[in-house]
């Protein structure tokens, strides 16, 4: 009976691709911030007509939560795998515990 070991990422590794989402939110945001900035508090703004200004926003904003989704997605489903995974390995860590167990409690069928 022979456990497999698998290769799994550190922690430092699952932080950083964290922090990295956390970051494309914070660019996210500051990029709203100009955007808003710039469609309605600059002098430019007085030449685009309204619904102009709504396009742009409304295309920044579906950018914008597409590529959080997609990043979400990626972490989530890196979050599921682990727990699956754990799970698998717990089960079999089960298992080989309760046949070693088993035989420390019957020697006397391992002789035979």
């Amino acid at each position: 009976m022979e456990l497999q070991v698998q290769q799994v990422p550190d922690m430092r590794a699952r932080a950083n691709r964290i922090s990295s989402f956390l970051t494309v939110q914070l660019i996210a945001l500051i990029g709203w911030i100009i955007v808003q900035s710039l469609l309605f508090v600059s002098p430019v703004s007085n030449s685009l007509p309204f619904i102009l200004k709504m396009v742009i926003e409304t295309i920044w904003w579906i950018a914008t939560l597409v590529i959080m989704f997609y990043l979400f997605r990626r972490i989530y489903d890196r979050f599921v795998k682990a727990v699956l995974d754990l799970e698998d390995a717990n089960k079999r860590l089960r298992k080989a515990t309760s046949d070693l167990l088993i035989e420390i409690a019957n020697p006397d069928e391992q002789e035979q």
